[in-house]
C-alpha cells in the first residue's frame, strides 16, 4: 500500500464533486491509497534537494508516486508551476502540464484536432472589433459562441440569428472592451448531446 500512493490535485470546493468521488472509489478498488490535495495549499522551493522542495499547508511531506491534476480551466500560474515541479522531480503526472496547456485554450485544442485529421466544426477566432457580416458569410446562423477558456458549459452560447450575436457581443463589450472569443458552426445532430471519450496509451477505454 505504501508504494501505491497518489494525490488528486483538486480545489477543496470540488472535493465532494461526483467526478472526484468516482475517482476515489476506483482507486480504492485497486487498493491504491489516494489523497485529495488542494494545489493552492502547496508551496514549492526550486532547489537541488527534490525530496524537501514541496510543502503542504506549511509542512514538509513525502512525495506521492503519482499526481492526478483535476484543476481544469481554473489552472492558474501557481497550480501550473506546482504540476511542473512534480514533473521535474520525476513524479508521474496524469495529465501532464503540456496536456493541460493544450486543453485550456479551446481554439488551440481544435487546431490540434484538425492537425490530427479529425472532423471538427468550422471554427473561427473573432478579432475585435467583430465584423458580423463576415461571420454570417463564413459560419452562418445559428452559431455557437465560446470564450477561449472555460469548462462545464460555462462561456458557451447559442446565437440563433445575426441580431442575437450582435446583442451578445454588445453585452460582452459592456464588461470588457477587447476580448477573444471563438465562433463555430452549429451542428444540429449533436445539439444537447455530450460525448466524452477516455483515451489511455492511444486506446479508447
Amino acid at each position: 500500500m505504501r508504494n501505491r500512493f497518489g494525490w488528486i490535485l483538486v480545489k477543496d470546493k470540488f472535493w465532494g464533486a461526483y467526478e472526484t468521488n468516482r475517482l476515489v472509489e476506483e482507486f480504492k478498488k485497486q487498493d491504491i491509497n489516494i489523497q485529495l490535495v488542494d494545489p493552492n495549499t502547496i508551496d514549492i522551493f526550486v532547489n537541488k534537494e527534490n525530496k524537501s522542495s514541496i510543502l503542504v499547508n506549511g509542512e514538509s511531506t513525502s512525495l506521492p508516486k503519482f499526481v492526478f491534476p483535476r484543476t481544469g480551466s481554473g489552472t492558474t500560474y501557481h497550480i501550473k508551476a506546482v504540476i511542473r515541479h512534480f514533473e521535474r522531480m520525476g513524479v508521474v503526472v496524469i495529465n501532464s502540464s503540456d496536456a493541460i496547456d493544450n486543453v485550456k485554450d479551446k481554439l488551440y485544442s481544435h487546431q490540434i484536432l484538425a492537425q490530427s485529421n479529425l472532423d471538427i466544426p468550422k471554427t473561427m477566432l473573432l478579432k475585435h472589433p467583430i465584423d458580423i457580416d463576415f461571420v454570417q458569410k463564413h459560419i452562418g446562423f445559428p452559431a455557437i459562441v465560446k470564450t477561449i477558456s472555460g469548462s462545464y458549459g460555462r462561456g458557451v452560447f447559442l446565437a440563433e440569428t445575426k441580431k442575437q450575436l450582435e446583442q451578445l457581443l454588445t453585452m460582452a463589450e459592456l464588461t470588457k472592451k477587447s476580448y477573444n472569443i471563438i465562433i463555430q458552426e452549429f451542428i444540429k445532430d449533436t445539439w444537447g448531446k455530450d460525448l466524452r471519450v477516455l483515451v489511455v496509451n492511444n486506446k479508447v477505454v
